[in-house]
């Protein structure tokens, strides 16, 4: 099973002409099963990736800010699976975050999680679990990231008491070396661990200005082999986010 997560830099409207061409253009050559993407957050974003065919679309809208105009994706989540959904949830975080920061966009997209549950003919029932968390301009943990940490590791907890296979994808706004980390690190396996070379190797080449990772984590440990989105005709990353993709496969 191939899952892929990416942060398309959907609120960069100036040169989403340029770029979402290219992204679209990355999932077709890598044909992920699984495809999770964060900040696509206005119809010309949920455009492109429904124009990608062989996939199953799931998202939510909200119905403001002009209801009649432009209906805004719920979280900026879009998820793309080759089977079918069996069903399609949308849980907002309970804590968002401050208006008086940069945190009231958040607050106004309405950060949460999207579950995408499909039937998977080798690994059964699969809970697809997409988010992006708050935005933190601190260097310590926020408040409101840790509050959205513990809901969503809850939610993941009694889904794992099910039996379900869990695969949590997305754009979680900490580092491999903060607290958070650690303790989703107690409950999942990190499936793209192993990819801080790859961002080096994208510095290195001024494809990228993004220095940290976004992750895929799986409920149960797996033979993994993570990859980065890229290819060699692209003269600048089309994203601010290095896009992802694993391959798993039970060991």
């Amino acid at each position: 099973m191939r899952i892929m997560t990416w942060n398309i830099h959907g609120a960069s409207l100036r040169d989403r002409k340029e770029r979402f061409p290219l992204i679209k253009q990355a999932v077709e050559k890598y044909k992920p099963d699984i495809a999770c993407f964060q900040e696509a957050f206005f119809p010309q974003s949920r455009e492109m990736l429904e124009s990608i065919e062989g996939y199953h679309v799931s998202y939510q809208t909200n119905w403001y800010p002009l209801p009649a105009l432009v209906k805004s994706t719920k979280g900026g989540l879009v998820t793309l699976t080759t089977t079918k959904p069996v069903e399609v949830n949308y849980h907002p975080y309970l804590s968002q975050g401050n208006w008086f920061t940069e945190q009231r966009w958040d607050r106004l997209i309405g950060k949460g999680f999207l579950e995408t549950i499909i039937e998977d003919q080798e690994f059964g029932k699969v809970t697809v679990i997409n988010t992006h968390k708050v935005c933190t301009y601190t260097k310590d943990i926020d408040q409101y990231l840790e509050a959205q940490a513990e809901q969503l590791l809850s939610r993941i907890c009694k889904r794992k008491e099910n039996g379900e296979l869990i695969i949590l994808a997305g754009d979680m706004n900490f580092s491999p070396q903060s607290k958070l980390y650690s303790v989703f690190r107690e409950f999942l396996h990190e499936a793209t661990e192993g990819l801080q070379p790859a961002i080096e190797t994208l510095l290195r080449m001024k494809l990228s200005g993004y220095e940290t990772l976004d992750y895929i984590f799986t409920g149960n440990k797996y033979h993994c082999q993570p990859e980065y989105v890229y290819h060699e005709s692209w003269q600048r990353y089309p994203s601010d986010h290095l896009g992802m993709y694993v391959d798993i496969k039970p060991e």
